[in-house]
Formats: C-alpha cells, structure tokens, sequence
C-alpha cells in the first residue's frame, strides 16, 4: 500500500460539506453501522482503488505529502462509493475522470510533480479540468437551509 492516508474526513469536508456527508453516511435502518464508519470505509476503498494506480505507476513508498491534485481526485472516488446505488451524474462525471486521470499517472508518473522515487521534484505541464462538486439538482434548493 502506498499510504494509509492520502485522504482525511477534514478533505471530504471541505470539498462536499459536512451536510452532503451527513446525508451520504446515514444509515436509519442500521443503528449499528455509525457515520463514522461508513465515512471511513468509502476512504479505504477510494485509497485502495487508487493505490493501485499508484503502484502500476512505479510508487511504493508513502507520500511525505500528499499531492493536491491526488487528494481532489481521491476525495471525489471517496464521494462516489458513498452515493453507492444512487450515483448522480456529476458525481459519476468526476468519478470517471478520477479514474481516467490515475490512468495517466500509470503512464506518466510526473503528473504528480515528482519522479516514480519521489525524490527529483518536476513542473507539470498539462492542466487539470474542473468539474463542479453539487449534483445539479441541489442548485436549486441554496439558502433554504
């Protein structure tokens, strides 16, 4: 495994809310499973679905920090096995690009800013598409809360 951490609860937060995770972790017909364990399982699955993109790519050894970009694309994995049965398009959208960009790292390890030894720091030339983080349908519903 590459890291036990490339994402936080906190970097969920900040990217999707605290009331879309609310939403996201509750189960009311399963008082045994917390929000807090659904959380944590939808990061485990996220990192490990991306660690192994990372390990094809040649990283073995734990990020002493965490890329940014890595974190946005595995924040959005993590948001997507938390929709489980109910995946918005956007949602999906990102999901699929998150994939498609951890396939490009497989190729060209540098995207992430350093060599497949994280060690010899490179600047990146390609951009990075920005995709909104509210499905669609909650637009309309701001400042009713």
């Amino acid at each position: 495994m590459i890291s036990g951490s490339l994402i936080t609860q906190a970097d969920l937060e900040k990217r999707f809310g605290k009331l879309e995770l609310a939403k996201l972790t509750s189960r009311l017909h399963d008082k045994d499973i917390t929000p807090a364990d659904v959380l944590q399982k939808a990061i485990d699955d996220a990192e490990s679905e991306a660690n192994g993109y990372l390990r094809a790519a040649g990283f073995v050894a734990p990020f002493s920090l965490v890329p940014a970009t890595l974190k946005v694309k595995v924040c959005d994995i993590a948001r997507w096995y938390l929709y489980e049965n109910g995946v918005t398009d956007i949602v999906e959208k990102r999901y699929k690009n998150a994939i498609s960009w951890l396939k490009d790292v497989m190729k060209n390890p540098a995207m992430l800013g350093f060599d497949a030894d994280g060690v010899e720091e490179v600047k990146a030339s390609n951009g990075i598409a920005v995709i909104p983080n509210e499905p669609e349908e909650w637009r309309n519903v701001k400042g009713l809360f």
